[in-house]
């Protein structure tokens, strides 16, 4: 399965954020510089986000994002739903007309199966949990130095 850059960047817009004390404002180049996202994606993504209520924004000299939700309450599969629509293993199962034998396939159900096992599973890990791990490695890295 190839997970879409805009989920991954996404993931890591909200890890970043909640690495950081509650309520630090950040701005996009710290966020893109860190974590390896263009600015350009970064600018894109960040706007979906906000529309999506998992950060918010502030304009001006001292503006920058954080986050709008606590990220305990932000799982891996609310951000595939919010960023991607379309989060199908296989595009016959969001949208029947691109397959001329859908509902008469036997992967189709094995399909369904596998993507509702994956999003069950991506609905338990959170940014709150990324974030927590992203500190024991950095934590760990600083220590081998």
């Amino acid at each position: 399965m190839l997970v879409p850059m805009k989920i991954d960047y996404g993931v890591r817009i909200l890890v970043h954020l909640a690495s950081l004390e509650p309520d630090t404002i950040v701005k996009a180049t710290e966020i893109s510089k860190k974590r390896h996202i263009p600015e350009k994606f970064l600018f894109q993504i960040s706007n979906e986000l906000i529309e999506k209520k998992f950060i918010k924004s502030l304009r001006g000299p001292n503006g920058g994002y954080s986050l709008a939700k606590n990220p305990s309450e932000i799982s891996i599969a609310d951000i595939m739903e919010g960023l991607d629509k379309s989060r199908s293993l296989v595009s016959c199962l969001y949208n029947s007309d691109i397959c001329v034998i859908s509902g008469h396939c036997s992967q189709q159900d094995m399909w369904s199966d596998v993507e509702q096992t994956l999003i069950s599973k991506l609905q338990t890990i959170t940014i709150k949990d990324l974030a927590d791990k992203d500190r024991t490695i950095i934590d760990a890295a600083k220590l081998e130095n």
